[in-house]
Order: C-alpha cells, then sequence, then structure tokens
C-alpha cells in the first residue's frame, strides 16, 4: 500500500478513537472504500500491462505474416531486444549477486564432505587453497568494469 493510503488508515484509526464507537460502520466503510480503490487501481495497471504485451505480440505476428514488412519487423524486435537489455542493465545489484552466492552454495557442502570423508591436516590445506581461489574469483569478479551497452 502507498505511504498516503497508510496515513489515511492512520488517520481514520485516530478518527475512530476520537469520535467514539457511534462512528465504527461510518470509518470502516470509508476504510474499505479506500483499500478497494487502491485494489482497483493496480489491477488496473497489471490489465494494462497485459495488455500491451498482448498487441505487442500480435503486432508482431501480424508483422510476420506480411513479407514487405520485414524492416519494419526487424525495427520492432531491435526495440523490443534494447527494452530486455534496458531491463537487465537497471538491476546489476541482482547480478553481482549470482556468483557469491553459488559459489558458496557449492563450496560449503563440498567442504563437508571433504572434511568429513578425509579428516586431516591435508584435507585442511587443501581446502584453505581451494577458498582463497573461490574468494579471489569473487573479488575478481566484484571489481571488475561492467560492460559497455
Amino acid at each position: 500500500m502507498a505511504a498516503d493510503s497508510q496515513a489515511e488508515i492512520a488517520a481514520s484509526v485516530g478518527a475512530l478513537q476520537d469520535l467514539g464507537p457511534g462512528y465504527d460502520q461510518a470509518l470502516a466503510e470509508g476504510l474499505v472504500e479506500r483499500i478497494g480503490a487502491d485494489i482497483d487501481k493496480r489491477i488496473v495497471a497489471r490489465l494494462d500491462e497485459r495488455v500491451t504485451a498482448e498487441v505487442d505480440s500480435r503486432l508482431l505476428v501480424q508483422l510476420d505474416r506480411y513479407a514487405g514488412c520485414r524492416h519494419q519487423r526487424r525495427r520492432a524486435k531491435r526495440m523490443l531486444r534494447a527494452e530486455r537489455r534496458d531491463k537487465r542493465a537497471s538491476h546489476p545489484e541482482r547480478q553481482a549477486l549470482v556468483l557469491p552466492i553459488a559459489s558458496m552454495a557449492i563450496g560449503l557442502p563440498i567442504t563437508a564432505i571433504m572434511l568429513a570423508s578425509h579428516p586431516g591436516i591435508a584435507a585442511v590445506m587443501l581446502l584453505a587453497f581451494i577458498w582463497v581461489i573461490i574468494g579471489g574469483i569473487n573479488v575478481a569478479f566484484a571489481v571488475r568494469k561492467p560492460p559497455k551497452p
């Protein structure tokens, strides 16, 4: 819910405490209307997104059927690719977490298995060396310059 809606709900609750129990029904109806309007806005926004996506896909299908519009079809596909690329580029922090999390998820069980099956100083030294390598790869990935679009 938006901050404005939360503020309105808080104000309604404050008004209920000030006005007393005689206004319970009216305040409850007002809250239900506000929450319903907020839900309606969300539904409309999602429907707009779906309708836009459906229209875009149907336009591409129609362009595919018409052989004379190859240049338009190519332009539309380039635009869609550019939009997807922009969406991926807008979340670099999510991409930066994949390698460290994956290396930890793979390294920890392997470390546990190795230590359980081969206890000893040699196994510990080998695992320490492997974890240094994993850490080096993660640091190199974290400090690299992102590719230019």
